[in-house]
Parts: structure tokens; sequence; C-alpha cells
């Protein structure tokens, strides 16, 4: 044979040279893709623009997806394929309903049409070759048997011998039978009467995931503003067109299994990821409680496409009311037989406290996420001071999050006496030094644990017994200046 369509080549043939084979992967699948009309036999259901999706998205990639098609059903039995249905589908959550059916089988078929599972399908076949000579611009075509995939870069036995690098292109005359080119639910159901009929195909999902970001803007000593963002992340292996989408709020408990459906990394390696930013004129999601849930509901539709990132706006408030919060946990160890203890040069952490309430500005439940701080230097130029986590926040709670240490605040402290008293008690004197750098006076809360049971005897200023094992006292601190915390403890019982 020394000519052959070319058409026919790109639809049906698989360049195997190793340098390009990997980028050819993904082209394969395109340009074999439009042969494979008998890939499923029944009524084929797409997941076009005149399908329905429902989709609600957990915190920890988890999805709940309810896809309606409309089908045109014969009395009796019907084999009906659901097309375009998620790579990474959870197969025994699905669940098939319409009007007067019976679901009497479902099976999920994810061997997809890729270029390395049409060589896994092809193997003991005989399929025809193409080399191409660069010098003389002309193509040989010959014939061998696969032998074995050798994942992707085919054992090849030709009348003169045996290849395993073979460097030209394998064309096949057809595709195997049992592979889709996107995964597929199919279903044998029983219909109670001919006619149209709605169906709605149910199923948990990996792969779809949603987190919250929050920016946080001090405008005064305080005052902030805050605005939410939500972010959607798709990567189950399908498109969700024109979608309602729910958040849930709140983490599902899902028991683990293991993974038996194998990675499909060849189409996927070649796709990009596609950030989208939503219109948020529409409004902020309506929320909604559920159980010990909140609901988010995006008040449009929206496609979410896969290997997409697309942010929607969650909340934006003004003049959130604040406190700023600068705390020294000590680093001095007490037990009963303890020994002399001292620390140089610590600096208290930066806490912001607000409460979710709205006499704060807030009182809304508020999902799980990380609040990021701004503040204008003197300049007017902003700034970032940090950011922290913070968990599901309900109406009424308080949050504290921590975004670093301050650097114009310093402390050390030592214990500068032991006494002991009796076998199960002994006394200890403490001083910690506070230095302030800044131009106005400051506070730190300095907190303190102890190993046994304790009572201070004596304080410079007055604690406040935090829990069983803490005490908090607050220092004030003059601008450019210092201030020293004394008291003496002691300790009784046993060591913990």
């Amino acid at each position: 044979m020394d000519y052959i369509n070319r058409s026919e080549i790109i639809k049906k043939e698989v360049k195997m040279t190793n340098s390009a084979f990997n980028l050819l992967l993904a082209a394969g699948v395109a340009g074999l893709a439009g042969t494979a009309a008998a890939e499923t036999k029944g009524i084929i259901l797409d997941n076009t623009d005149n399908s329905q999706v429902a989709v609600s998205i957990y915190n920890n990639d988890l999805a709940f997806v309810r896809d309606s098609r409309t089908a045109e059903l014969a009395a009796g039995r019907n084999s009906v394929a659901f097309k375009g249905v998620a790579e990474k589908i959870m197969p025994e959550t699905a669940m098939l309903v319409g009007n007067g059916i019976k679901v009497i089988e479902q099976n999920y078929n994810y061997n997809l049409l890729t270029p390395i599972n049409i060589i896994n399908e092809s193997v003991g076949k005989t399929v025809k070759t193409a080399l191409y000579n660069e010098k003389t611009g002309t193509t040989s075509f010959d014939e061998a048997k696969i032998l074995d995939s050798n994942y992707g870069n085919p054992i090849l036995q030709f009348s003169y011998g045996i290849e395993t690098h073979f460097p030209g292109r394998l064309i096949f005359d057809s595709l195997p039978e049992n592979l889709t080119s996107r995964p597929t639910m199919t279903a044998e159901l029983d219909a109670r009467a001919a006619g149209n009929n709605k169906l709605e195909l149910a199923y948990l999902t990996r792969g779809i995931s949603w987190k919250a970001d929050y920016v946080a803007e001090i405008t005064g000593e305080d005052n902030l503003n805050l605005n939410g963002w939500i972010t959607l992340n798709n990567e189950s292996g399908t498109d969700y067109k024109n979608a309602q989408v729910q958040l849930v709020a709140g983490d599902v408990n899902v028991v683990s299994r293991p993974q038996v459906r194998p990675m499909l990394f060849a189409a996927k390696a070649m796709r990009n990821a596609e950030m989208g930013v939503m219109d948020s004129a529409a409004g902020a999601p309506a929320q909604e409680a559920l159980a010990d849930y909140y609901i988010y509901t995006l008040p449009f539709k929206t496609t979410i496409t896969n290997q997409q990132s697309k942010q929607v706006a969650l909340m934006s408030k003004e003049n959130v009311k604040y406190s700023r919060e600068y705390r020294l946990n000590s680093p001095l160890y007490f037990w009963l037989k303890m020994r002399d203890s001292e620390f140089n040069r610590q600096n208290p952490e930066v806490v912001f406290k607000i409460n979710n309430t709205a006499a704060s500005q807030l009182g809304q439940p508020l999902p799980k996420g990380v609040v990021r701080f701004y503040e204008a230097d003197k300049g007017g130029q902003m700034q970032f001071l940090g950011e922290s986590s913070l968990n599901q926040l309900a109406v009424g709670d308080d949050a504290e999050l921590k975004i670093g240490q301050s650097f114009d605040l310093t402390a050390k402290g030592k214990v500068t006496g032991i006494k002991t008293i009796a076998e199960n008690m002994s006394e200890a004197d403490v001083e910690i030094k506070f230095n302030n750098s800044k131009d106005k006076a400051e506070t730190v809360v300095f907190e303190q644990s102890f190993n046994t049971s304790w009572e201070i005897l004596s304080e410079s200023a007055k604690h406040e017994k935090k829990n069983a094992s803490l005490a908090a006292w607050k220092v004030e601190i003059p601008a450019k200046g210092q201030a020293v915390l004394t008291f003496k403890v002691r300790l009784t019982g046993a060591d913990n």
C-alpha cells in the first residue's frame, strides 16, 4: 500500500515516538472520539444544555449531584446511558429515579477512550503501521501484531522481527467496543408507560470543593471592613452546565474506602486550570440552616467546567467591631520540685478578637476559612499584617485570630527564688520585665501555666484564673517605657 487518505490517518492513528507520545495522548482522544458512534447502545442522554443540574458542594472534597435529563422511554425494558457523569463518582451512591420506572441494574463505565486504553484493548490484534522517511518524504506501510501494551510503548511483532521502540504510527481500523469517550452511568429499567420521562440521576462525587477566604481591612482602632469570597474548584472530571449551586458549611462524616478505579492521567495532564470570577451583581448567597449545617445558595445559575476555579462574593461588611490583644504565653515551667527557670526576649502574639453579633456589625454564620489582615501605613499604602485560620463561626460566637508577633513589645522573665516549705509544698518568686518601643502605651496579657496545684500569694497586678492550670495578668506598659510584673506562687500536691 503506497497511499492512504490522510484524514483517515488523523482519525485512527496514534503516533508512537517516545519523545512525542505523552503530548499526543490527549490529541489522540479528540481525533478518535469521532469514530466511536457505537460505543454505547440504547438511549443515550448527554449532559447538554437542556439537562438540569443541581450541585451541593461540601467542605471536605465532596459534592452531591442531581442531574435531570428527559428520555423518550418505551413501555417495558429500556437501556439508558447517562454520558458525562463525574469521573470521580462514587458509583455505590448513585440513585436513578423517574415517574413510573423501576431500576433493574446500573453500571458505571469508566474505561475511557484514550490512546493507551486503545492499545491495551488491542493486545493480540494485528494493526497497520506507518513509518515516515524525512529524507525522502515518503511513508512506508506494514502490519504488526501488538504483543504487549507496555504502558503505551507497545511491543510489536513484524514479519521481520519484534520491535520494542517502534518510531512510527499505529493505525486502527476500528475502536474497541467497551471504550467510552466520557464516563457513563448505564441503567436497565422497566417503564410502566411509554413517553417522555424526566429521569434524575443523583450521586456523590469527589473532586469538587469550596473554601472561604476573608479580607479584613483595618480602618480604625476598633473598626475594620470584612469581605468574604468563596472559591469553587472542580476536578471531578466533568462539566456542570447552568447548574444551581449550593454550598454546605460543615464537615459531614464519610466512611473511608480504597480507591479502586484507575486514574485517567493522559487527558487530564494536558488540561490547564482556568480561573473565572463570578459576577456578584446578583447579590450574596442566601443562607439557611439544615440539621447541623448551613447552606449557602448562589443567587444565580452558573457553569462550573472541569479543571476550573471560580469565585463568588460571600459577604461584605463595613465598620465591624474588633479588639487587638497582645498575648504572651510564658515559657516558664512550674512543677513541685522545680529549679531555676528563665527566658530572654519573647515577643507577644498579636490576636484580633471578633464577636459575631449584630451589635458588632456581623451577626451571620461564617464558614471556616482564612482571614487575611491589611492596614494602611502612614503613607496611605496598604500593608499585609498576617493571616489566620477561622473555624466555623456561628452567630454569637467569638473568634480569636493570631496573625503574628509584635516587633516593638518584648519581655524577659525568671524565677528569682525557690523555697521548699514541706515534702509536697514549695513557693516560687517570679519577675517578668516588659519593654515597649512604641509611641503609645500598650497592654500585654501575660499567661502562665502551672503543672500542679497552685495559689498566688502576692502579685503586683491582679491575676485572672482562666482555668485550673492557667493564670493571666494584664500588664500596662507606657509608651517608650518598661513595666515589671512580680508574683509569688505556692505549689502543692504531686506533679502531673
